[in-house]
C-alpha cells in the first residue's frame, strides 16, 4: 500500500454540512470518525500466522486469543482488527483457520494467559469452521516456495501474508472435509482420568492426583476474580486448592510464576506450586506442599516413610 493511500485524509465539517448539522457539531471542527471507518473498510486485510505448541493450542482456541513473546511485539503491533489469522501448531504441523482479528494487536490483553509467557496478543474469532490442515495439505505451497522448511523441519511463513496467499489458504481449507461436531479432536497426553494434558509432566501429575487424592480435581480450571482470569492447572473443589505446575523447558516471560502467585495472594486463594524436579520425589513433596495450606487433606494409596508418620502422630 503506497503512502498516499495510508495517509489519513481529514475532512472539515464545513464540507459535510448535512452531517455536521445532524450531529450538532460546531463549524470548523475536524471530524475523522467516518473517514477512519471508511479507510479501515477499504484497506485489504493482511494475513498473519501465529504459533502454538501442544501445550498452548487448546488455550489459544478456547480463549480465542493468540499470543507471541514480548520480543515479537513489533510484529504483533501490525495486526489490525479485521485481518485474517491462522494458528500453526509447530510440533504437530497442523494449521488452524480461518480466523479474523477481533482486536488490534496489543500487549497483555489477558495478563494471565499462557502463564504470562506470550504478552503480545490479539483477540481472534472464527471466520470459517473447518478442519486443520496437515503438512501434506501444505505441500503444494512448500513446493512453490511460499512456505519454507527450516533445517529442523519447522514450517516458516512470511511475516505478513498478502491477498494471493490468503486466497490460497481459503481454497485449501475449503477442500478439507468438516469433522463431526459430536467429537472434538484434542492434542495432548491423555491421563488415566481422561484429562488431555499438555505434556508428559502434566500427565504424570494428573495421574498422581487421580491415584492419591480421594477428591475430584479439575484440570485447566478458570479462576475469575475482580475482572481478571487465571487458567489454573488443577483445582480441587473439596479443599479449595489451586495447583500450578512449572516445567524447566517452559520459555517466555520469567515473571510468569510471580504474576500467578501475586494473583492468588491478592485474592487470598489457596495455591501451591509444583516444579518438574519435584516429580522425582512426588510422594514426599506433593503431600507436604498440600498440607502446608490444607492440613486436613486426606490421601489414599500413599506409602509414607516411617519418620513422617511418627511426626504426624506426635
Amino acid at each position: 500500500m503506497d503512502a498516499s493511500s495510508t495517509s489519513k485524509n481529514i475532512f472539515w465539517v464545513k464540507a459535510m454540512s448535512g452531517s455536521a448539522s445532524h450531529r450538532g457539531l460546531p463549524s470548523g471542527v475536524l471530524y475523522e470518525a467516518e473517514e477512519s471507518r471508511a479507510e479501515e473498510a477499504a484497506r485489504p486485510p493482511s494475513g498473519y500466522v501465529f504459533f502454538c505448541n501442544n501445550r498452548t493450542e487448546s488455550e489459544c482456541l478456547e480463549k480465542q486469543l493468540f499470543g507471541a513473546p514480548r520480543s515479537e511485539w513489533n510484529w504483533v503491533s501490525q495486526v489490525k482488527r479485521g485481518d485474517i489469522l491462522f494458528l500453526l501448531n509447530y510440533e504437530s504441523h497442523r494449521l488452524h483457520g480461518v480466523f479474523e482479528a477481533a482486536s488490534d494487536g496489543k500487549m497483555n490483553i489477558d495478563l494471565y494467559a499462557f502463564d504470562g509467557y506470550f504478552p503480545a496478543q490479539v483477540r481472534a474469532r472464527r471466520r470459517m469452521r473447518c478442519s486443520p490442515l496437515d503438512e501434506a495439505a501444505l505441500l503444494p505451497l512448500i513446493k512453490r516456495g511460499w512456505i519454507r522448511v527450516s533445517r529442523r523441519g519447522l514450517l516458516l511463513f512470511p511475516d505478513r501474508l498478502g491477498p494471493k496467499f490468503i486466497d490460497e489458504f481459503w481454497r485449501l481449507f475449503l477442500e478439507v472435509p468438516l469433522p463431526p461436531r459430536a467429537k472434538t479432536e484434542l492434542v495432548g497426553y491423555k491421563a488415566k482420568d481422561g484429562h488431555i494434558t499438555k505434556s508428559y509432566g502434566e500427565r504424570y501429575l494428573d495421574d498422581w492426583l487421580h491415584e492419591h487424592l480421594p477428591y475430584k480435581h479439575e484440570y485447566n480450571y478458570r479462576v475469575q476474580r475482580a475482572k481478571r482470569e487465571v487458567l489454573c492447572d488443577w483445582y480441587i473443589p473439596k479443599i479449595d486448592l489451586n495447583i500450578e505446575f512449572w516445567e524447566k523447558k517452559a520459555r517466555g516471560d520469567p515473571r510468569a510464576i510471580e504474576i500467578k502467585q501475586k494473583f492468588y495472594q491478592d485474592h487470598s486463594l489457596r495455591a501451591i506450586d509444583i516444579y518438574e524436579n519435584d516429580l522425582q520425589i512426588a510422594d514426599r513433596i506433593i503431600p507436604a506442599r498440600i498440607r502446608e495450606v490444607a492440613p486436613k487433606c486426606k490421601f489414599k494409596n500413599l506409602v509414607e516413610n516411617r519418620e513422617s508418620l511418627l511426626k504426624r502422630a506426635r
